[in-house]
């Protein structure tokens, strides 16, 4: 009885934390391994728990005015194809594999997030009308991560929008959003043919997600989220450092 309480709790931080700053699966994925999940299969049922809980926040980001299609739709199709590659990868890593990954990525994590906004120079006063070759390059390098290990690609989504388009947080996260939902289908669709999905707890943690999507758009509509970076960066820390003892025990 406690177990699904807890992947509902779990997926409604995650909804709430991915909605309004990324980076929750930094979170998630080592807390379910944690609770004797195998690596591959927590990155599996993280996926597909996180998957309705996006789609909560982007109707909401959406209906608020946020969501700028126009600019969503010019990326979508580079973000699909890196996606596909990513997914074929993570289904062919074994378990050590991607903890050990995991581990490094979120160190990584812990110290991007603590970076400026800008850290690869001035953003456009206006976004382009579509993408030239370079950004198409670049958002499908983001789209294969993401379907690859999908650990803080919501700050290297956030950095390559701001980049790419200069438009605010809030612009730039329901963006972001959008594009998350058609990494997190494409890859579930593939662990889910790869046997890596628990649906029960996905489902727990669906549900959570729902509720934490919505007071996640809620909450960034009035506030700011720069605290809850700060929560990120030193749970990554201390758990990668618990995913590292345990692949050395």
């Amino acid at each position: 009885m406690l177990e699904p309480l807890i992947f509902f709790a779990l997926g409604l931080a995650v909804g709430f934390i991915n909605n309004i700053a990324g980076g929750a699966s930094a979170l998630s994925l080592p807390v379910m391994i944690l609770l004797d999940l195998p690596p591959t299969v927590a990155n599996g049922t993280n996926r597909f728990g996180m998957l309705i809980g996006v789609l909560s926040s982007v109707f909401n980001m959406k209906r608020y005015g946020y969501l700028r299609m126009n600019i969503a739709k010019t990326l979508l199709l580079p973000t699909i194809i890196g996606a596909l590659f990513g997914t074929l990868l993570v289904m062919a890593i074994d378990d050590t594999g991607f903890q050990g990954l995991l581990a490094v990525v979120m160190v990584f994590v812990a110290i991007m997030s603590s970076l400026g906004i800008d850290p690869l120079g001035k953003p456009p006063e206006a976004p382009p009308a579509k993408p030239g070759i370079k950004a198409f390059l670049g958002f499908m390098a983001v789209g294969l991560y993401g379907g690859f290990l999908q650990v803080g690609v919501g700050f290297i989504q956030i950095f390559a929008l701001r980049k790419y388009s200069g438009l605010d947080l809030k612009h730039v996260n329901a963006i972001k959003n959008f594009m998350t939902i058609w990494i997190l289908l494409i890859s579930s669709i593939g662990l889910f043919f790869a046997g890596k999905i628990i649906f029960s707890l996905a489902f727990c943690m669906a549900f959570g997600g729902i509720l934490g999507g919505y007071f996640g758009s809620k909450f960034q509509h009035k506030h700011d989220h720069i605290w809850i970076k700060r929560v990120i960066q030193t749970a990554s820390i201390g758990l990668a450092a618990k995913l590292i003892y345990d692949l050395a025990a």
